[in-house]
């Protein structure tokens, strides 16, 4: 399971109706919310066993993660490549595109509040504002 580093009681997860992934309540059961890394922490793809595809990065400040098929990311196979920030201060790592260091995945809802997202995740890049929201743990079940 991934965990928000902001909203300790939210996980990430792939839809089963579409391609986006969302973010859940922790309490929810969902094995859509369930991850496989394959690789280190500094190079790796995250695998959705229910969803039997790879998160994938689609470019761009505030583009859309989604999920894919192996080897289909228009990015090419570093578009289904994540590392993992350091550890901040609060206990979380950053979720970071390996083939865009700066672009992080966002937890955080789009406009000024500091909520979790209802929409898409997507990504953002660090030295746009809120840092907390760009970090998450990886959970082991």
């Amino acid at each position: 399971m991934i965990q928000s580093g902001a909203f300790r009681g939210y996980k990430l997860c792939a839809s089963a109706e579409d391609q986006y992934l969302h973010l859940k309540p922790l309490l929810a059961a969902d094995g859509y919310c369930m991850w496989r890394q394959w690789g280190a922490d500094s190079q790796f793809t995250l695998y959705n066993p229910a969803k039997d595809q790879v998160m994938a990065y689609t470019g761009g400040n505030e583009g859309l993660v989604v999920m894919e098929d192996p080897g289909t990311s228009p990015l090419g196979i570093n578009g289904e490549l994540w590392s993992w920030g350091g550890e901040e201060g609060w206990g979380a790592h950053a979720l970071q595109s390996f083939s865009d260091s700066g672009q992080n995945v966002d937890a955080k809802s789009p406009g000024d509040q500091d909520v979790p997202r209802t929409d898409p995740v997507r990504t953002r890049g660090w030295r746009h504002g809120f840092q907390r929201e760009l970090t998450w743990n990886s959970v082991a079940l």
